[in-house]
Order: C-alpha cells, then sequence, then structure tokens
C-alpha cells in the first residue's frame, strides 16, 4: 500500500528559520548592516561567554590584533599605526557611517522569511572608498617599506612586505572568502615571528595567535549559532588532537642544516656594552636585571673575581668619551691551514704547555645585541670559522648578532699579553687631549714623581689618595662639569665604574704609562637551575688596562679601590648588601632599590624558563636527535628516521580520525531505530515524506498520518498503535526505567513488532 501524498508541506522551527537567516550575517557586519538577533535564544550571562559567542566577522578582527602587533618589536612603528587604522575601520559600527544601503520596505518588513535569500551589496561609495584607501595604503606602505631599509630583500624587508599584505586585504573584507584569505595569511604573519625570534615569549605569542585564528574559523562555519556552544569544544579537539602528532615531528623529522641563511637589517635588540663610554652609560645598566648572555662552563668555573667578560677595549680618548681605535688593529680568524699572527704566537708562546694542550672551554649564549662584537674570558679565543679576533683580543662576528647566538671560546692563562709594544700602539695609548684637565695631570705628575716614577708604586699611591680621600661608588652619580677628570676626582668624587676607569686611565697617560680601557662585564651569578653561569646587564663593567715592561698589558681594576666586594662578590651581592644607598638618598632611591629587587626576582624566574627552552627545545639539534634517536629507538640511518616518523604519524592520524568518528557518531534511541528503519524504507519510494532533520519523531508520525485518507483507515490506526507505544517509551512512565527493565524491554519488543507490521502494511 502507498501513502498518498498530501499538499501539507514540511515546516522549519523557528531555531531552524533563525539559522538560516544568520546565515549572511557575517555580510551584514561586514557591510556596516546590524546583525540578526534570535529571540528564541537564550544570550550568554558570563563575560567570557559573551566573547565566544561573538559573530564571526568580530572574531577575524580580534585575531588580527594578536596576528599583527606581536610584529611590533621588529617591524616599523608606521606599519603597526597603519595596521590599527586598518582594524578599526573594519568595524561595523565605522562601516556604516559610510553605507549608504538601506533595506528596502518590503524586504525589511518580510525580514524572517527572505533574509536568508537576501544578497546585500556594499554601497558603492563605500567600496570605492575602501579601495582607494587599500591601494594607496599599499603603494604609500611600499615606499615606507623602501625608505626603512633600503633594500628590497632581506628579511625583515620581506616579513614587513606579508604583514603588508594582510593589512591591505583587511580593506575588502566584504565575504567569506575574504575572511578564509585573511585567516590563511595570517597563520603565515604568525609563522613569520619565528624568524625574528625562538624565544619562549615569541612561542606563547604564535600559540595564541594560532588557537585565536582556528577559532575564528570555527567562528566562520558556526556563523549562525547566537549561544557560541561547542565552539570551545571544537578548539580543543582540533588543538588537543594535534599535539601527539606535534611531538612525533618535533622528535623524528630530520634536522637538515638550512639551505640559506638570512641577517635582519633592523634594531630588533641593543646591548648594553655600547662602542663608546662617557660617565654614565654603565651607572644605568646596574639597575638593569636584563640578561645579557648565559655560559655553560665544561670544566670548573673560574673564582668569581677572575670571571671579567672582554667586550671592546677603548683607546681613543677625546676629553669625554672614549671610542675604540679600528684602525690600528689587526683582525685574524681561524681556519686549520691558515698561520697564526705574530701577535697571537707571542701571546702563546708565554703560555704553560699544560694550558695550551688543554685549554679552559666554555659555551656563550649571547642575547641580540645588533652589534658585532662578543664577549669572552679573557683573553679569549675562538675556533669558529666565523668569529674572528682582533689583536686587542676582541671576538668579532661578520654581522650584527640579530638573534641569539650560541658559540664555544677559549680560555689560555695565564699569558702575557704584548710583552713588546710597537711604537704606534705606544703613541695610541699615551694620547691625551691637548687642553683640559689641567689639576688631574698636575696630579699625576706629582704623585709619579714621588713614586719615584715607579710605575707599580705610582699605581699604589693613587689608590692610597683614592681611599684617602673619601670616594664613593653609588649609581647616582652627581654630573660633570665639561673638565670630566677633574670634576671627578675633585669634585664629586662618587661614581660607577666607568668614572673610576676611566680617571685612572687618564692618570696613567698623564704619568707616561701606556693605558687603556676595556669595557665588558663582570662577574655574574648561578642561574636557578645550578647548572649555568647568567651575566646580566647589571654586570656590565669597565677597567683599566696598564702596560708595563716585561708583563705586558696588566689588568687593573680601580673601581675595587673602593668597592671591592664589586669584584669579589658581584653587582648583585653588592647591592643588596649596600640596600637603597646604591640608588641615592631619600624616597626616590627606596622605591628604585624595591622596583630592582621585583624585577629580579620576576627576571629570574623568566630567563631559567626561556633557559630550557632554549637548550632543551630549539638547541634540539642534528646532534642532540641523533643521539636521541639511536639512544632510544635505535635508528641508525635517515631512511630509519624517515619510515619512523612516517609509520609513528600514520597511527597518530589514524586514533585521531577514530577517535573524531567515536565522537561524532549518531547516537540512537533503542526506541527510535525501528522508526530509523521505516523513514528508510518510506524515503526509497516517496521521499517527499522522509523526516526533516528539524522535525521530531511524533510530529513526523503525525504528518504521515494527516497524509492517509479516511479510506486507509487500518494504516492510521497502525501509526496510531506506534505512536502511543513510541510516546510510552521516550515520554511516558516507561522512559524512567532503565532500559534493562523487564517491563521496557517488553514495551521496546512490542513497538518493533507494531513497526514491522506497519512496514508490510505500507508495502
Amino acid at each position: 500500500m502507498k501513502i498518498p501524498s498530501s499538499n501539507s508541506q514540511p515546516t522549519l522551527s523557528p531555531d531552524a528559520l533563525v539559522k538560516n537567516s544568520m546565515a549572511s550575517s557575517f555580510e551584514r557586519l561586514a557591510q556596516g548592516q546590524p546583525n540578526l538577533v534570535n529571540n528564541h535564544v537564550k544570550p550568554p550571562s558570563s563575560i567570557a561567554k559573551k566573547l565566544i559567542a561573538l559573530p564571526a566577522y568580530y572574531w577575524v578582527l580580534i585575531t588580527q590584533v594578536a596576528v599583527i602587533f606581536p610584529h611590533a618589536a621588529n617591524l616599523p612603528f608606521w606599519l603597526m599605526g597603519f595596521a590599527a587604522i586598518s582594524i578599526i575601520a573594519q568595524l561595523p559600527q565605522v562601516k556604516a557611517k559610510f553605507a549608504s544601503f538601506t533595506p528596502t520596505k518590503s524586504a525589511a518588513t518580510s525580514e524572517s522569511s527572505t533574509a536568508s535569500r537576501l544578497k546585500l551589496k556594499p554601497a558603492n561609495a563605500q567600496k570605492r572608498l575602501y579601495q582607494g584607501v587599500q591601494m594607496f595604503g599599499f603603494l604609500l606602505g611600499l615606499l615606507g617599506l623602501w625608505l626603512t631599509y633600503k633594500t628590497a630583500f632581506g628579511l625583515d624587508m620581506g616579513v614587513a612586505f606579508l604583514l603588508l599584505c594582510l593589512i591591505s586585504k583587511l580593506w575588502e573584507l566584504y565575504r567569506l572568502r575574504d575572511a578564509y584569505v585573511v585567516l590563511n595569511l595570517s597563520l603565515f604573519v604568525l609563522a613569520a615571528l619565528f624568524l625574528m625570534d625562538q624565544g619562549l615569549i615569541t612561542t606563547l605569542e604564535v600559540i595564541i595567535g594560532t588557537l585565536l585564528v582556528l577559532l575564528a574559523f570555527i567562528a566562520l562555519n558556526d556563523d549562525g549559532n547566537q549561544a557560541g556552544s561547542g565552539r570551545l569544544r571544537t578548539l580543543g579537539i582540533l588543538s588537543i588532537s594535534a599535539v601527539p602528532l606535534l611531538v612525533v615531528l618535533f622528535l623524528f623529522f630530520p634536522r637538515l642544516p638550512p639551505l640559506w641563511s638570512v641577517q635582519l637589517s633592523g634594531n630588533q635588540a641593543t646591548t648594553g656594552v655600547s662602542d663608546s663610554m662617557s660617565p654614565g652609560d654603565f651607572a644605568n645598566l646596574g639597575q638593569s636585571t636584563t640578561l645579557a648572555f648565559r655560559v655553560d662552563f665544561k670544566g670548573a668555573r673560574p673564582d668569581q673575581s677572575e670571571l671579567y667578560w672582554r667586550g671592546l677595549v677603548f683607546s681613543d680618548f677625546d676629553g669625554v668619551a672614549w671610542r675604540p681605535d679600528y684602525q690600528n688593529q689587526a683582525f685574524w680568524q681561524w681556519s686549520p691551514n691558515r698561520q697564526t699572527p705574530t701577535w697571537l704566537n707571542n701571546a702563546l708562546a708565554t703560555a704553560p704547555d699544560s694550558a695550551k694542550l688543554e685549554p679552559s672551554r666554555y659555551e656563550i649564549i649571547l642575547e641580540p645585541t645588533q652589534q658585532r662584537w662578543l664577549f669572552g674570558l679573557d683573553y679569549p679565543l675562538s675556533q669558529r670559522p666565523d668569529v674572528a679576533m682582533t689583536s686587542n683580543f676582541t671576538l668579532v662576528t661578520p654581522q650584527p648578532v640579530t638573534q641569539q647566538l650560541r658559540y664555544e671560546a677559549l680560555r689560555i692563562a695565564p699569558m702575557v699579553i704584548d710583552p713588546i709594544l710597537t711604537d704606534a700602539d705606544r703613541r695610541l695609548n699615551l694620547a691625551l687631549p691637548n687642553t683640559g684637565n689641567a689639576k688631574s695631570k698636575q696630579l699625576a705628575k706629582q704623585l709619579f714623581s714621588q713614586s719615584g716614577n715607579d710605575p707599580l708604586r705610582y699605581i699604589q699611591a693613587l689608590e692610597r689618595w683614592i681611599n684617602r680621600e673619601n670616594f664613593r661608588y653609588t649609581l647616582s652619580p652627581p654630573k660633570l662639569d665639561r673638565d670630566r677628570i677633574d670634576s671627578f676626582l675633585f669634585g664629586t668624587r662618587a661614581g660607577f665604574c666607568e668614572h673610576y676607569s676611566s680617571s685612572f686611565t687618564f692618570m696613567m697617560r698623564a704619568a707616561g704609562i701606556p693605558a687603556r680601557v676595556v669595557a665588558g662585564y663582570q662577574g655574574g651569578e648561578l642561574g636557578r637551575g645550578g647548572n649555568v653561569w647568567e651575566v646580566r646587564q647589571m654586570d656590565a663593567h669597565a677597567w683599566s688596562e696598564v702596560w708595563l715592561e716585561n708583563q705586558g698589558w696588566v689588568r687593573v681594576d680601580p673601581t675595587a679601590f673602593v668597592a671591592p666586594e664589586r669584584v669579589e662578590q658581584g653587582m648583585d651581592s653588592l647591592t643588596q648588601s649596600r640596600g637603597a644607598s646604591m640608588f641615592g638618598s631619600g624616597a626616590g632611591a627606596q622605591l628604585s632599590y624595591q622596583q630592582y629587587q621585583l624585577l629580579q626576582s620576576l627576571r629570574r624566574l623568566s630567563d631559567q624558563a626561556s633557559y630550557y627552552w632554549q637548550k632543551d627545545i630549539v638547541g634540539y639539534d642534528q646532534d642532540k636527535q641523533s643521539n636521541a634517536l639511536l639512544k632510544w629507538f635505535h635508528i641508525k640511518t635517515i631512511t630509519q628516521q624517515i619510515l619512523w616518523l612516517a609509520i609513528t604519524a600514520a597511527i597518530i592520524m589514524t586514533l585521531i580520525a577514530i577517535m573524531i568518528w567515536l565522537r561524532r557518531r549518531k547516537y540512537v534511541h533503542p526506541a527510535d531505530k525501528a522508526l530509523v528503519m521505516l523513514n528508510k524504507n518510506i524515503g526509497n519510494t516517496q521521499s517527499e515524506l522522509l523526516k526533516n532533520d528539524v522535525e521530531g519523531q511524533l510530529a513526523w508520525l503525525k504528518r504521515l498520518q494527516d497524509a492517509l485518507t479516511d479510506d486507509n483507515a487500518p494504516l492510521k490506526a497502525a501509526i496510531s498503535e506506534v505512536i502511543t507505544t513510541y510516546r510510552q517509551l521516550r515520554y511516558g512512565r516507561l522512559s524512567q526505567l532503565d532500559q534493562k527493565d523487564p517491563d521496557y524491554k517488553q514495551a521496546l519488543e512490542q513497538l518493533n513488532r507494531q513497526v514491522k507490521a506497519l512496514q508490510s502494511m505500507i508495502k
């Protein structure tokens, strides 16, 4: 028997109507039009739920904030400004100011039934305006990039151009297709952050940005869900299921060397030690707990008083600042077949054979400095082909250090540096301005004469004079007059390391003793993990080197004359022992000291986490991977490694697919199983009578019954019996029973018999 068709049409529920009407909510917001509101959906109560339930259009804009502005530390500020203007201009409230489209009266009155078919188009005036801004902004941005970087190539130039493309694309954000393009491009912009830095903070920024992009994708495919229900659950499934695959790729993917290398041309970070020194520079650094570099000693660590991390050597003094003299320096770069220069051979010849056979080795992890020079213990040697060394024992790289740099250095001690001083070096390290600082010159000649023209006795006499005149060590020294040496020695008598090293070197030269200033770091402290030495900007230091007959260059630290604990215990211990007095006097000094203590604690925690991240994650290179894989999985060849990678990845992806399938597998109530088969059999012959997705079982059975004529009374009665039994199982007394209860099982069997009888009658 065939159920006759009727004129009744399947009706959609109010929720379904609203869902269809919301299909174009993204386009409406993108064109500055108000969004439809489902009055049948209870609005979220908490702020977090309201945020999750935001329409997809807003999530696309939120994503751009998280994607673009982490680049602010590396890219020009004007580009960030253009990005901020572009994002604000896409807000519906802003777009509405330029929109001239207004729905017709007929469209407005029948919005609930025709909104899903209404195709909105942005007003021509608004679209032309945004297109004009897009083209003008893009061309002006290209000009700005050229003026900023002075080149069409380079890593930072490429990242900036990619960001400019993303920003420009925002000005044509009207359709879902545009949103997908923006979000996919956002993933590339996020990945570009790793080209600038691989630190822990950058990684957290990328993770947060990626999660927001995924949430925006989910919202785009769920734009009609005003309650936002299920979005976080979907995000959790996507992100958590990706973790096992991420771990496998990290462990097994071959760590091949890069096919190319690029350098940044922009200012990414600056070192505490600059290429010049004048009073006040190091005092400012003395209050900074920022990490300068870490050191991993391969053997015993030298005493605290021997930890002088050599950087630049200043020989040129103009009366105000000290600077290096690059013209008279010789450069040498290590190579297995390259001959060692004379100045280095002379120094190595004075070292013990045991020190040359087994030199002290240590590895330095240097933070970005944007400078070419490196740091190492007096006197540093390097066997890296890409690290050169000057005749002043300064390590130099070909390019500025724009990213964290790991390098190994050697220390061969003791050595005599320049036992024979050339005439040119002697003149260079005796030069003083002809005018200025007359009182200091006079004092130098007087003390040198009283010391019998003996350099060693003269140094001791100068130390006694400084101690007798009550000099002070402070991070907040008074300002100096034009003749800075005289002003310090005979006026303020309070200063930091650069005051003492500068004045001492001046006094040596004024007495006819070659001398120079060395800038770098001194001391450091053991990291929280207890296995790495940390040197911070607060450890920035300057000391003097004096040339003595038959001894060469000898280090003299005049800061130790007034603050020996600075050298023996380190800057941190000195600050802790002297407290707020190191920062001056009054309430401001106490506040600075408290701020210093707080920042120091936070920095240490952050730096320790960053250290393990760099060491175990970023530092997981080809050697570490090979050793780990060989030890754990007995992998010996690259073929085995790729095979392990493919098999493990396939297993994990299969498990994830099975888990997703099991979670998404539609649960069918036992009472519904028979009706599902009934619906399928009816649909094979009469598709118009199929049950709709938004239609309940009882409503569908009632629709089948109403489709029958009065001539089909037996069939109507059979459907009524099915309805009665089904209602008892799902909504009546039996629904409260356990499905294993005898009464429930009996009623379920009765329903199955009734459905089978109904199917036979329909056939």
